[in-house]
Parts: structure tokens; sequence; C-alpha cells
């Protein structure tokens, strides 16, 4: 039953440990060992390490955060992003999540967890809509790279807990703004399109699924496709296929005890 899931399963975890695995330099701009503390190293050498990791901070950030999909689909506005103010976050967010990278590799992973948590906390202490991108776009990346952190080191308990929190804030801010624009013609009641929150979600929909929670998996993802309707193949997969078959059957049972209860109601009303 599972066979088509685990192997999608097995492909997406084959990618993210391929970004996350990266030959990269073992220089690292936030501890003791940069370059800078070398009394050695020239100016110019020091510069040249320094300007590679942060393009290869860039490279990888910009893979995770699929910047080029979002701009393709207009979750970035292209004025926003190609100003001054935009590269400078972009790239310090890039040096934060490249640092927790590097201590994944360095095998110090609680202090890796310590790091993504950390950048959870400065994104929601943020105002949304302030910068026209993607509301959820920064967050939802963090907190699925803190998801499979936890997944890989086995703490299931954990892993759901930063799915769990994620989901709440996301579909929370959805509601609410539905019900503040709930004047607005334009608003149509459903999720703003978000390719990363759908990301998370779809992620929460596979791992929840994994752990049998079959009905709840499915749920989960068809809140992921309201974010990204691209998402929207995945429902026909036979495991997904065979829980709506389940739920159809019991809606219809449970209608037709419905039905058969009316009916001796009233013949003994009659009587």
């Amino acid at each position: 039953m599972y066979s088509n899931f685990r192997i999608i399963f097995l492909i997406l975890t084959t990618i993210v440990l391929y970004i996350t695995s990266s030959p990269f330099t073992n220089v690292d701009a936030f501890t003791n060992d940069h370059p800078s503390s070398s009394p050695t190293i020239t100016k110019s050498k020091y510069n040249k390490v320094r300007q590679e990791w942060n393009e290869r901070s860039v490279s990888y950030y910009s893979k995770v955060m699929r910047e080029e999909r979002r701009r393709s689909i207009g979750q970035i506005n292209n004025d926003i992003f190609d100003s001054e103010q935009y590269q400078q976050d972009f790239e310090r967010s890039a040096q934060k999540h490249y640092f927790a990278l590097r201590k994944i590799k360095d095998g110090q992973y609680v202090h890796a967890e310590i790091i993504y948590k950390k950048i959870i906390q400065d994104i929601m202490k943020e105002d949304e809509d302030e910068d026209g991108q993607c509301d959820h776009a920064k967050l939802a990346v963090t907190t699925l790279l803190l998801a499979l952190h936890c997944q890989r080191m086995g703490d299931l308990k954990k892993t759901r807990s930063v799915f769990l929190n994620f989901f709440r804030e996301v579909v929370m801010s959805e509601q609410r703004n539905n019900v503040n624009n709930h004047h607005d013609d334009h608003d149509d009641g459903k999720h703003h399109e978000c390719a990363c929150s759908a990301k998370v979600l779809g992620a929460f929909a596979l791992f929840e699924m994994k752990q049998g929670n079959t009905i709840k998996s499915l749920e989960i993802l068809q809140k992921a496709v309201e974010f990204d309707p691209a998402l929207g193949p995945i429902l026909q997969w036979k495991q997904f296929r065979d829980v709506q078959a389940i739920i159809m059957k019991r809606r219809r049972k449970e209608k037709w005890t419905t039905r058969t209860t009316r009916r001796q109601s009233v013949g003994v009303v009659s009587q």
C-alpha cells in the first residue's frame, strides 16, 4: 500500500541530504576558526575565503528557499528582490542557515537545532507583509530544515511539534487574514498561494502517513494543496485514495444510519 509513498519519501530525503551534504570548505565565519583569527593569513586571502563562504551560503539558501520558482509564480516582487535591503537580509539569513549546516556536518546536532530555533524566533518577531514577499516563506524553509533535522535524529515527538507549530501559525494567520478581509470583493476565503508553506505541510502530511495517522495526513495534505495547487496530484497517490475511499464509506454509512433512525422515529410517532 505504501510502496509509492516510500519511494517518493526516499527521493525527497535524498534530495535534502544532497543539498545539506555538499562538500563545502571547512571555514566557518561564526566561530573562532574564522580566518581573521589566524596571524599567518593575508588580508587578500581572507577576503577571498570570506567571499567564497558567502557565495556558498547564498547558493545553498537560494536552493532551499526555491527562489527561482517563487519569482516565476509571482510570489516575490522583482523590484523588492533587486533592492539592496532585500539582498542584505537574504545574505544574513543565508549565513545563519549555512552556519547550522556546518554544525550538522561537524556532528554538533544540538547546536544546529538551537540555531534553527533561534532563526524561527527571530522570524516570528518580524512584521508580516513588510517586505512584499510570501508571508511565511522564510518561516516555512527554516521549519522544514528543523523538522527534517529532528527526524534524522529519530526524535518523532519533536518533529511533530515543529510541524504543528508551523501548521497553527500559518493556518491561524490565514484565517485571521480572511476575517479581516471579509469585506474585500476579491477575497474568496481561500489560502493565498505559498509554495514554501505547501512544501512544509506536504512534508507534514507524509510524516503523519508514515506514522499511520492516515486521516490526519489526508487533512493536512488537503491544506497543502490549498496553498499550492501544484501538489494536487499527490492526492491521487494510492495511500491517499484509499483514505478518501474509507472516509466516503463512513459518510455513506452515517447517512444511511441517520435516515433509518428518522424513519423509525416517524413510525413510532405515527403509531
